[in-house]
């Protein structure tokens, strides 16, 4: 589905394939009226990852974009936030007087959606690059819609009864595995994160369309089916979700700012060369509901 062509207060280019869209004449360091604001809600919406080059690097406009979103997450752990920003998370490798200030991974890629293991996950979130490396550290987004929309009728419709149940715990002990010096989850946080039962296909409340709800590395068990039929379909529709003709790759320039649907598409990080490039990423993770305060 392609964004309607009527914009009055924006440019919007679909960047080719089935999601996805560059969006100029708007410059964030400048007030966006509400009609404005309404275009580009409608691009995001229509085209699920938009993509704004050459904005200036404005923390407090970025915090204001995310929240006119909706409710923009705040953190009570400030070691790897903006100063005077607590909505804005670090993320790169960032080091100041020898001490590592943003949340670093340098991960395989793993495709995912945001916060799926919480009742409500996470809407949207938004990426703003200060500083990036000369190769490596892209962004892949997959296009959960489009690729549901491809599958046969009677497929739809199985998926359609199908519940997940997504578990932190289970994301924890891969992180565990990957990375032998990561502290173990505590009670509280395991009572805090109990596992929850997500549908495998979301309906989208404001689009009404649907995609597909795959989380590998989170997803312990699909409820009623044999483990290794679970993991046998999970891992055919992770292919499917994630070939060339569903996917994008965001090759970051600095003053790059790209907002996505969470509901509706997959993403991962990439890896770069951490030990001789800097990369640096605001970001904000954008709720439903009421305001949220993380540890």
């Amino acid at each position: 589905m392609r964004a309607r062509a009527d914009y009055q207060h924006i440019d919007v280019q679909p960047i080719g394939g089935t999601f996805g869209a560059r969006i100029d004449r708007l410059d964030i360091g400048r007030p966006i009226g509400d009609a404005a604001w309404a275009e580009v809600e409608r691009a995001f919406h229509d085209h699920r990852v938009v993509i704004l080059a050459d904005q200036p690097q404005a923390p407090e406009r970025i915090v204001e974009l995310s929240g006119r979103l909706g409710f923009t997450e705040t953190h009570i752990d400030s070691s790897h936030l903006l100063d005077g920003h607590p909505e804005i998370i670090l993320i790169g490798n960032l080091k100041v007087n020898g001490v590592m200030k943003s949340l670093f991974v340098n991960a395989r890629e793993e495709w995912h959606f945001d916060y799926s293991y919480i009742a409500k996950p996470s809407i949207a979130a938004l990426f703003y690059a200060v500083t990036v490396p000369p190769e490596g550290g892209d962004t892949l987004f997959a296009d959960a819609t489009a690729a549901f929309d491809a599958l046969d009728e009677a497929e739809k419709a199985r998926l359609r009864r199908l519940t997940a149940v997504h578990s932190w715990a289970q994301l924890h002990k891969q992180l565990e595995a990957m990375d032998p010096t990561r502290k173990p989850l505590s009670e509280e946080a395991l009572r805090k994160y109990a596992p929850v039962p997500q549908p495998l296909v979301y309906q989208h409340p404001v689009t009404g369309r649907e995609s597909l709800w795959l989380a590998p590395q989170v997803i312990s068990e699909i409820i009623g089916m044999d483990p290794g039929e679970a993991t046998a379909l999970l891992d055919r529709l992770t292919a499917h979700v994630t070939a060339p003709a569903f996917t994008y790759r965001h090759k970051w320039r600095q003053g790059d700012l790209v907002f996505f649907d969470n509901r509706a598409v997959l993403h991962t990080a990439t890896v770069f060369d951490f030990e001789r490039h800097q990369r640096l990423m605001y970001r904000t993770t954008i709720l439903d509901g009421g305001p949220a305060i993380a540890a």
